[in-house]
């Protein structure tokens, strides 16, 4: 028996169960893992508060992101280069039945073997923010020249994003509260605080022209945008999919996960050539908290649970 966190229902953060269920034995392609730190992402609120508009089997797991131990295997289960998955292997991926518990059947096909270096709570984190920001930096392409706004840009995809149109030559400036402000230089990103202003400061900073924008905040942030009088197809959003279908905005969409994408990005963080920072991290039985404080969304990085 293992520790699970589901919900019976769509709502607020009170709707989230820890239960007690019985993991299966792995199948043919599959491998039971023991869970050591599952990152929490906008999606998994979003989803089951019902903002999301997808339909939801109950009981439902929550998370997606996961690193952990394989446990036990199934036949014929291999990692995307065709090498065998091995008892006391160290992965990372996603779970789409939910990575909030201690432990879980996953599809060789969504794990890739963790990088050496790089800690629990990160390799915990990457898959969704990673993959995402280079799905929307696949579409837009960044190049030397390039002037790149960035909305909430000290959050996980956010910060991704940045550090990968850094190194395709662009510039960069991001969007953030003065908090975060220092971190970003740091980086290399411009910031600018957000607010009724914002238009007027971003006419400023970027006099020349702005060549597109990344948002990953929603409809406020792309209404500053068209108003300055960025292209709607120069928009890139990966929050406000109405919008996307109403102005004729850019949208990554539902790329293709790939674990050896994901596994090239884990690299890099491993070797300190990407960095994510974690906000905090929580135990399972402290979700609430986990979950009060991502839904605050004015977070640096990521909020991690440690089953």
């Amino acid at each position: 028996m293992s520790r699970s966190l589901v919900y019976n229902r769509q709502g607020g953060i009170d709707v989230l169960e820890l239960v007690e269920v019985t993991s299966p034995d792995p199948q043919p392609g599959t491998a039971l893992v023991s869970f050591k730190a599952a990152g929490l992402n906008p999606f998994d609120f979003k989803l089951r508060s019902g903002i999301i508009p997808m339909p939801v089997e109950f009981p439902k797991g929550i998370g997606t992101d996961f690193a952990g131990v394989v446990e036990a295997v199934g036949a014929d289960t291999n990692y995307a280069d065709g090498t065998a998955i091995l008892l006391g292997d160290e992965v990372l991926g996603w779970c789409d039945s939910g990575s909030l518990c201690e432990k879980a059947v996953v599809p060789a096909t969504t794990m890739t073997k963790k990088p050496q270096g790089l800690s629990w709570e990160l390799a915990g984190s990457l898959t969704t923010a990673a993959l995402t920001a280079q799905a929307a930096i696949d579409l837009m392409k960044p190049a030397p020249g390039d002037t790149i706004v960035v909305s909430a840009a000290a959050g996980a995809v956010g910060l991704v994003y940045c550090q990968l149109a850094l190194r395709a030559g662009a510039r960069v400036i991001g969007t953030a509260s003065q908090a975060n402000h220092d971190y970003l230089r740091a980086l290399g990103v411009e910031p600018v605080t957000y607010g009724a202003d914002l238009a007027e400061k971003l006419t400023q900073i970027a006099p020349e022209g702005i060549s597109y924008v990344q948002d990953n905040w929603g409809r406020e942030f792309i209404d500053v945008a068209l108003s300055i009088g960025i292209a709607p197809e120069k928009i890139c959003t990966i929050v406000d999919h109405a919008a996307t279908a109403e102005l004729g905005l850019s949208n990554p969409g539902r790329y293709e996960r790939s674990t050896t994408t994901l596994h090239a990005l884990a690299e890099q963080f491993s070797l300190g050539e990407l960095v994510l920072p974690i906000q905090q991290v929580f135990s399972l039985d402290d979700f609430a908290k986990a979950f009060a404080l991502l839904e605050s969304r004015h977070l640096r990085g990521k909020v991690v649970i440690t089953p």
